[in-house]
């Protein structure tokens, strides 16, 4: 490992922080000094990752990948190219996460999950993202809102919102996760995988 040096993540977050040496020598990304991650993993130079995130062996780290504070990557997991992953966000052993995707802050994504993500939306222009899990169903986080089900969400934002046009924002967007096919796709699959 390389001496440690204050970093300011994210332009805010100042941390202790070290490059991180990768195992064939090359000098890895920013890595912060409590971070957790097996010495045997790839940083690329040009990825961070943040105070008290963990990855996993076996995970894959793409060029220009941020990993949040806290954040959780599983083993064998797959963080795309210029992926954002978000403070406290889970993403489980196996699971693979798109180039250029954002994963929001406390999201867990599992290897069996569909997710998508999408934003600006409603009055704090949140980005949201919606995930399916076989144990689970749909569940959104949506700017501070985390983990919720989709008859949370549509209950809150009839609450906050009513007719107006974050509320209908909120309702398109939320008409779209339901009926996209993509989802549809991904519980035919696990039905077909128990009938097999």
């Amino acid at each position: 490992m390389t001496e440690t040096f204050e970093h300011l993540f994210g332009g805010w977050n100042e941390a202790q922080a070290r490059r991180w040496r990768n195992p064939d020598g090359s000098e890895g990304g920013i890595v912060a000094a409590d971070a957790r991650i097996d010495s045997a993993l790839t940083i690329p130079a040009d990825a961070v990752v943040w105070p008290r995130a963990s990855i996993g062996y076996g995970a894959r780290i793409g060029d220009g990948a941020s990993i949040g504070p806290r954040a959780r990557i599983g083993y064998g997991a797959r963080i795309g190219d210029g992926a954002s992953i978000g403070d406290g966000a889970r993403i489980g052993d196996g699971a693979s996460i798109g180039p250029r995707a954002s994963i929001g802050d406390g999201a867990s994504i599992g290897v069996q999950d569909w997710w998508l993500s999408g934003g600006p939306c409603g009055s704090r222009d949140a980005f949201w993202i919606a995930v399916w899990s076989p144990q689970h169903g749909v569940r959104w986080w949506v700017g501070c809102q985390w983990g919720l089900s989709t008859a949370e969400l549509c209950a809150r934002v009839e609450a906050q919102h009513g007719t107006s046009a974050h509320g209908d924002d909120y309702r398109a967007v939320i008409a779209f996760v339901e009926g996209h096919p993509g989802l549809a796709r991904a519980k035919a699959k696990l039905a077909s995988e128990a009938t097999s």
